[in-house]
């Protein structure tokens, strides 16, 4: 098996369960049945990640996305047929420009750089920015409930909608793992998009209960970033936030920049770690957000 590569690095966690965490930024999980397996979302595509998946099993692959964002989705190049949920089909090909590619391509610099230097030469930026998946992917649309037979083993769609429109996670009830992409980890959740990219925060909130009353099925959470496997204590602090405390509390949260994105105001509570524009809040509260000069 192959354990490295420039940018990724590879790890067993169960007898049909892998992990592959690319430039010390995001995980994506390669899970295996009996007939098949399935990619769980597939990076941003720094290299080429089949050898990995070869090295690993010689069964037919499905990628599925959790949702469109650039590293979740650029690494689909490689795979041509996409499943995921047909809001983010649109959230892929609006992140597929050059501007974009561009930006994706400098954080790929900046991890060879403090981590792999020697292999800064064998990564070409200008031309990882000139790619388009428009021209390559095959789009599946899936539905909420939908189910995956991988061959003694079943994944389940669920449809949580927040951090994107078309976010979804799924659920492996038999062994009570739920890979919750990006609505669910033990990292920031940046919220300063336009709402034609990132849900209201009502949504996102509905959907935090949704995985709540799955409760019974859920042990362990794969997140996209940062630790791994989590547990329902996340989610239980997310509903806790968004159902008042967030409100109660927010104009104690500090001033925070965020790159081309612009200014906003981080928001921390028990695990929960937020980066939002007072637009998106004032969406969520109805009202107009007042704060002295920041």
């Amino acid at each position: 098996m192959i354990t490295s590569t420039d940018f990724c690095k590879v790890q067993k966690l169960d007898d049909d369960l892998y992990i592959i965490t690319e430039a010390g930024l995001v995980h994506f999980y390669l899970v295996l049945g009996q007939k098949k397996a399935v990619l769980i979302d597939a990076g941003f595509g720094f290299g080429d990640i089949r050898p990995i998946i070869r090295s690993i099993t010689d069964l037919p692959v499905m990628l599925v996305l959790t949702h469109g964002d650039p590293d979740h989705s650029y690494g689909s190049e490689y795979f041509g047929d996409v499943w995921l949920y047909q809001p983010d089909y649109g959230q892929i090909m609006g992140f597929d420009t050059k501007h974009e590619r561009q930006f994706a391509a400098e954080l790929g610099v900046k991890y060879l750089k403090e981590n792999n230097p020697e292999a800064i030469e064998r990564f070409d930026s200008k031309a990882f920015a000139e790619k388009s998946l428009l021209r390559v992917l095959t789009p599946h649309f899936v539905k909420d409930g939908e189910l995956f037979d991988l061959g003694g083993k079943t994944l389940e769609v669920v449809y949580t909608p927040g951090h994107s429109y078309g976010h979804i996670m799924l659920l492996d009830r038999a062994k009570k793992r739920l890979f919750s992409g990006d609505m669910i980890c033990d990292y920031v959740i940046i919220y300063f998009f336009e709402s034609d990219r990132n849900a209201p925060f009502s949504m996102a909130l509905d959907s935090w209960k949704k995985i709540k009353r799955l409760e019974k099925d859920i042990k362990d959470i794969y997140s996209s970033h940062g630790q791994y496997p989590i547990t329902m204590e996340w989610v239980d602090a997310y509903i806790e936030c968004f159902s008042g405390e967030f409100q109660q509390n927010y104009l104690k949260d500090k001033p925070f920049s965020r790159g081309h994105l612009g200014r906003g105001y981080q928001h921390i509570y028990k695990t929960v770690n937020i980066q939002y524009s007072d637009k998106r809040l004032e969406e969520f509260l109805g009202h107009k957000v007042e704060r002295i000069d920041m």
